[in-house]
């Protein structure tokens, strides 16, 4: 019985370290942006969740209007600049995250013609195989904060090294949805350092 426990009182000891390590890695990156933000030809806006029951009635839920919001600042900093978002349409959703997103990025007066659509990716691993194929030069990603750190590492474990990041602030009130997405990178960053997906 002491044999079991002690194995009992080792693994969640374990897990906790682990925890500890992934959530500090997270934290890291919270407030990264570089500090030009010129230069930029391409702008990938990672994907999140459209509110709405169609295109047309659309919005971005917060989390997502926030990293719209960043990209647009950046849009504006650097206007030759070709924005990339990415995301499909999941299945407690309406409406695919990319068209939603550009309808948004339109009516904040980005032209059509300099966003592409990647409306395949189901998660961080896709959204950088899939919209890669669109990057030309510099590059910087644009994701929540908390989302950064494994971003950057799913990227660096697609070769793709040269990406710079931009963390765009979350404004979620809720702080049980704080929570939970804090958990979630925790969970999913010791996934992405050793699986690398």
């Amino acid at each position: 019985m002491k044999k079991i426990l002690k194995i009992f009182f080792a693994i969640i000891s374990l897990g906790i370290i682990y925890a500890v390590i992934c959530l500090g890695l997270v934290l890291t990156k919270i407030n990264t942006r570089p500090s030009v933000l010129t230069g930029y030809q391409t702008i990938l806006i990672l994907g999140s969740k459209i509110d709405g029951n169609n295109l047309q009635h659309s919005k971005p839920a917060q989390m997502t209007r926030n990293r719209l919001d960043a990209g647009i600042k950046l849009a504006k900093l650097n206007p030759e600049a070709k924005i990339i978002v990415t995301g499909y349409k999941a299945s407690n959703e309406n409406v695919n995250e990319s068209a939603g997103m550009a309808k948004y990025l339109e009516d904040n007066s980005v032209s059509a013609d300099r966003v592409i659509k990647e409306p395949k990716a189901r998660n961080t691993y896709e959204n950088l195989r899939y919209s890669s194929h669109y990057f030309k030069g510099k590059v910087i990603l644009v994701t929540s904060d908390f989302h950064l750190e494994r971003s950057l590492v799913l990227a660096e474990k697609q070769h793709l090294i040269h990406i710079s990041g931009f963390a765009a602030k979350t404004t979620l009130k809720n702080k049980l949805e704080i929570m939970s997405a804090y958990f979630h990178e925790t969970l999913g960053l010791g996934r992405a350092l050793i699986f690398g997906h």
